[in-house]
């Protein structure tokens, strides 16, 4: 898709979400686009449609400056090499269907990734469920918290990592649970056991339920 590279273009994503900007640069997994000011990069997994937007009546114009991802080191446009560079900086990330999270990278596991939210705490995502991505700029701090709260974030401790999701979340037996936010195909539990793709639950009446793994956007532990 190179040759579309500064081309004004409608990107859609799995869920009806429409960008309308210039597209920066693109690879076999990620898209580059630059929007409103802000360079959003956006898994192939999730994109629906692209079109050129050859009438652009919002008068959209190539950027003047690189995205910052892409300039910080000489590495292939790929979803773990962006994550790894925006590790300890203010990004904004849809996971879930309306509702983005605002915080800091501090891990990049093999699948999943770790994120700290001011309001969320620590959240293990698995990198398929990843919609977008957006760097903010240095000073545009989530929430209005100083800079010392939001540095913060990336100290905070967390046991040894496992390398896969699934590993992870079993590292979590015995601990209270909330999967992904509360929202769709969401629950509230002690986690019991994992094996295989399924997750054994006891909820608040304490009946047990299993969740599928592969649907599990979000692991926030309580």
């Amino acid at each position: 898709m190179h040759h579309l590279n500064n081309e004004v273009v409608f990107i859609e994503i799995m869920g009806g979400k429409i960008f309308n900007g210039s597209l920066i640069d693109s690879s076999d997994e990620i898209f580059v686009i630059h929007v409103n000011n802000q360079f959003v990069y956006l898994p192939t997994d999730h994109i629906y449609t692209l079109e050129r937007d050859i009438d652009n009546e919002n008068n959209i114009q190539s950027p003047s400056e690189i995205p910052q991802f892409i300039t910080k080191v000489n590495q292939d446009l790929t979803l773990f090499n962006i994550l790894s560079m925006a590790k300890g900086l203010h990004v904004e990330l849809m996971v879930t269907r309306n509702e983005a999270l605002h915080g800091v990278i501090t891990s990049v596991m093999d699948d999943y990734f770790v994120f700290q939210s001011p309001i969320y705490n620590t959240m293990y995502i698995p990198n398929k469920h990843l919609k977008w991505i957006i760097p903010h700029i240095k000073n545009d701090l989530p929430y209005g918290i100083s800079e010392t709260e939001f540095l913060s974030l990336s100290k905070i401790k967390l046991p040894t990592l496992k390398k896969q999701f699934a590993d992870q979340i079993a590292e979590l037996k015995g601990q209270l649970v909330i999967l992904n936010l509360g929202k769709d195909f969401s629950h509230i539990g002690k986690i019991n056991h994992v094996e295989g793709r399924l997750i054994e639950m006891k909820d608040g009446k304490s009946n047990t339920i299993y969740c599928n793994l592969s649907h599990i956007q979000i692991v926030n532990p309580v």
